[in-house]
């Protein structure tokens, strides 16, 4: 009776069945709901193909298992799982009520643990891979040298960026703030404090999954440019020959940090200034709701899956040279002087 009091009532599926309430379990798509799953079944093709590509580059030549390059394979297995985990069920299918529990929890958890998951773990990814290459450029020497230390260091970042946002997504449901329902897709929530946990886990949602990592990232980056323009003014100094290969270097390095992080900062800061305005003000809510704006401004931040592995490929020259490599053999082959066999080769 006490658990009853505490939370809300979970609904059944079979008892609405019973009664013949069918349009409450079953309820079909609207002309909305059709029009934004065809949009995110487009997104999902765009994020497979360069996330495939380039983690099947990645895979199979065997030059390119550097820190780097697995840092940005396992970004793009994150896009991947993503993408078949949370964009094909959730917004493609839009799995709703049923009579099999799994389905059920499955469709709860979407939305307050799946999303926030492995959002989360790409936005690390994107982390860890400006602290790699801050390692790289600010310590050349450890960073070339084979080490024990410096694997492990790679392996706690790799764990760090799965696990970690696992475990939090799932600490709503570990303290007792929500409570799963295996019979209808409707999570039940504390009672107690209901309004106030809720506030607190959307501002802990967009500060671990959007502030964090961007803050981490945006530091470390501006470093990168940093030592690079510090790179450029000693070679400047050292021969004043060489002014305009030190302003090339210059300019390459601020249009590849402006790219990454622009890019970034594009796509996913609509929708988490959302998040957080939504708590303090819910009127924007109420005004939002009726063009869907939440929907679209996450559909805009998951675009960020296409956007990564094509910015990384291209920014990482062993990358970018093997995908060169690979449609140079594509147009031979189709001209007949190279074999399927030699493509990866």
């Amino acid at each position: 009776m006490s658990q009853a009091l505490l939370y809300t009532p979970c609904l059944d599926v079979r008892y609405f069945l019973n009664l013949n309430l069918t349009r409450i379990v079953y309820r079909s798509l609207t002309r909305l709901e059709m029009d934004t799953s065809i949009a995110w079944s487009v997104l999902f093709l765009f994020i497979l193909i360069p996330n495939v590509l380039l983690l099947s580059i990645i895979c199979f030549k065997r030059s390119l298992w550097t820190y780097s390059s697995v840092l940005v394979g396992s970004l793009c297995c994150a896009n991947m799982i993503y993408n078949f985990f949370y964009v094909l069920p959730i917004k493609i299918l839009v799995i709703r009520n049923s009579i099999h529990p799994f389905i059920n929890i499955y469709c709860q958890l979407s939305s307050i643990v799946v999303q926030f998951a492995f959002v989360c773990c790409m936005n690390f990814h994107i982390c860890s891979i400006s602290l790699e290459k801050f390692i790289a450029i600010t310590s050349p020497f450890w960073y070339n040298q084979i080490s024990v230390y410096k694997s492990a260091l790679f392996i706690i970042i790799l764990v760090v960026c799965w696990i970690l946002p696992i475990f939090v997504a799932f600490i709503p449901v570990i303290i007792g703030w929500w409570r799963i329902c295996p019979y209808f897709c409707l999570i039940s929530e504390a009672i107690e404090n209901r309004k106030l946990s809720l506030q607190a886990w959307h501002i802990f949602w967009s500060f671990l999954m959007f502030l964090l990592p961007t803050f981490i990232t945006m530091v470390l980056y501006f470093r990168i440019y940093l030592v690079a323009k510090d790179h450029a003014t000693r070679i400047q100094a050292a021969s004043q020959n060489s002014s305009g290969h030190s302003s090339y270097i210059n300019l390459k390095a601020t249009k590849a940090v402006a790219i990454i992080v622009g890019v970034y900062l594009i796509l996913q800061t609509p929708y988490n200034v959302y998040q957080v305005l939504t708590v303090v003000d819910k009127s924007i809510v109420k005004a939002a709701g009726r063009y869907n704006l939440r929907e679209w401004l996450f559909f805009l931040a998951s675009w960020h899956s296409v956007a990564s592995p094509i910015i990384y490929g291209f920014f990482n020259k062993n990358l970018r040279d093997s995908v060169v490599a690979i449609v140079c053999r594509c147009k031979a082959i189709r001209f007949g002087t190279v074999t399927n066999s030699s493509i990866l080769s």
